[in-house]
Formats: structure tokens, C-alpha cells, sequence
């Protein structure tokens, strides 16, 4: 019996120092294969010290539906997003409208706060132009404008089932502006709003076509001339800003989003999205931010 207990055990330990063997060699690969694969950008070994004022921000790098989270601050947290707004009113205008058929102004979008768009009672333009002018010069008007459209309460519904649909959990639309609303306003988290950008990155061109100009002389069917001028100043302040969306109420304080090229030498593939919320000024503190994203990491 001993006989037999003894080949028996060291068959069983063979097995054991095998089975050990094959697990170390699967691990050593997959740390080889990370190793060279390396994915950028690369903190470098001493990182800046960022001072950022705002809120809430957030900056992130995405390459092929890969992400890495470059800085954050407070991004779940629910925050008042004022024009940022028209970002998921231009999505469910190009989900739901034809962008040649033609759309009349009436007195009451004119009678929106705000005079961005200078848009005129009666005036009559296309789809497209409208979305030009409200999103360009984030005219609350032209919010108004489409939302009337099909019905404010039917476009506003819209706005939050897409929201839903994005997995935008903490998000809540009142109205297609941004516009506070007594103790009412739109809220999201920059989190959800990083969402709201990558699905526009994937599906919307004409959107990041739009707001990648810093101006754009337009002519209404009515025959009105306009030259509307971007709320974006930083677009034309260096090439690093493809293009990006403001928002300001009191409440909001400012507030930006920014899609920016990879800082690589050679351009290669991939983008930076900064959101900044809560900012006294938001396009000092996105300057900052883009310095620091330079300066602490190998692109």
C-alpha cells in the first residue's frame, strides 16, 4: 500500500508544479503584452499642480472608445448646465427634423430672454439655418423656436428620453435652452455630459461642423442677412480647440465644454474633452486646463 501511496503523491505534486508553471507563463505575457502595448497619453513622473477654480470639471482623453480619466473634480455631482443645454436640443433636431424644410419665428420664441440670433417675428429660414444660428450663438430664441415645432412639452419629452437613452442618469431637462425657470432648471453631472459628447462625436457631424466655426455669414428665406459670431473665443486662439459649446446663467455661473486635438507631435488618433462648470471665468480656467495637459503628460 505504501508503494503505492508514494508514485501516487509525487504524480500529484508533478501535476501541482505544472499546472503553477502554466499560470506564471500566462501571467508573464499578459504583462509583456500591456507593456508594449502602451496606451497614451502617459502622466510623466513629476505632474503639475493644477489650480483650477471651477465647480466641476473634468478632462478626459478618448481613443477608440477607449477612455482615460486625465483630471477630475466633483463630476457626479448635479450642477446647472444653462446653454450647454443646446447640445441635446440640436440632437433632437437632427433625430427628428428635415434640415431643408422651413421653419417661421413666432412672437413667442422672440420673447425669450435673451437677444442672441437677433432673430425677427415672422421670419421664416430653414431647419439648418436655425440650427447655425442657435447653436453658434446660443440663441435661446431658436431653442424655443424648434421646441414649438412639434410642441414644447413634446420636444422637452424628447430631450429627456434621449437623456435616458444615453444612460444620462442624472440629468433632467425642463426647458431647450438652459434658461433658469424660477427655482426650475436644467441639471446634469459632467459625467453625464461627457456621455452626451461622445454620442455627438459618433453620430453627429454636422454639430461639431457647426460649432468648429467662429463665424458664418447666413441668409434667411426671408431674406434677412446676418453674420452670427461664436460665444467660443477660444476657437480662434489656438488650432489645439476643435470646437466646443458655452453656457452661462446666474446660477450656472460659466460653464464650458471643449473637444480638443491630441497634443501629439504627429496628430495621431484620439481627442481631449474638458467640461468646466461653476467657473467665475471659464475660458481662463480652459486655458489653464489645456496648459497642464501638455505640460504633465506624454502625448
Amino acid at each position: 500500500m505504501k508503494k503505492l501511496i508514494i508514485p501516487v503523491f509525487f504524480v500529484l505534486l508533478l501535476s501541482f508544479f505544472f499546472i503553477k508553471g502554466n499560470d506564471f507563463t500566462v501571467q508573464s505575457q499578459e504583462i509583456k503584452a500591456e507593456g508594449v502595448d502602451l496606451f497614451r497619453p502617459l502622466s510623466k513622473d513629476k505632474i503639475n499642480e493644477l489650480n483650477l477654480d471651477s465647480n466641476n470639471f473634468l478632462s478626459v482623453f478618448i481613443n477608440d472608445k477607449k477612455e482615460i480619466l486625465l483630471s477630475e473634480k466633483k463630476i457626479n455631482d448635479s450642477i446647472a448646465i444653462a446653454s450647454l443645454t443646446k447640445l441635446m436640443t440640436a440632437i433632437i433636431v437632427l433625430e427628428n427634423y428635415d434640415l431643408d424644410e422651413l421653419i417661421s419665428i413666432s412672437a413667442s420664441s422672440v420673447a425669450t430672454y435673451g437677444t442672441a440670433g437677433n432673430l425677427q417675428i415672422g421670419e421664416v429660414m430653414t431647419i439648418k439655418d436655425l440650427l447655425y444660428i442657435t447653436l453658434i450663438e446660443s440663441s435661446n430664441d431658436g431653442a424655443e423656436a424648434f421646441a414649438e415645432k412639434i410642441g414644447r412639452s413634446t420636444f422637452i419629452y424628447k430631450m429627456n428620453e434621449k437623456a435616458s437613452k444615453l444612460d444620462m442618469k442624472n440629468t433632467r431637462f425642463i426647458n431647450p435652452s438652459g434658461l433658469d425657470e424660477g427655482s426650475l432648471y436644467n441639471v446634469s453631472t459632467a459625467s453625464d455630459l461627457k456621455k452626451m459628447v461622445v454620442y455627438i462625436l459618433e453620430n453627429h457631424d454636422l454639430i461639431t461642423e457647426i460649432l468648429s466655426l467662429s463665424e458664418k455669414d447666413l441668409t434667411s428665406y426671408s431674406g434677412i442677412n446676418r453674420k452670427v459670431k461664436n460665444t467660443n473665443i477660444l476657437l480662434k486662439e489656438s488650432d489645439v480647440y476643435l470646437w466646443g459649446k458655452t453656457g452661462y446663467t446666474h446660477r450656472a455661473n460659466g460653464c464650458l465644454i471643449l473637444i480638443l486635438n491630441n497634443f501629439s507631435i504627429n496628430n495621431s488618433d484620439g481627442y481631449v474633452v474638458n467640461i468646466i462648470a461653476g467657473a467665475d471665468d471659464r475660458f481662463n480656467e480652459a486655458r489653464k486646463l489645456e496648459q497642464w495637459l501638455e505640460q504633465s503628460f506624454i502625448w
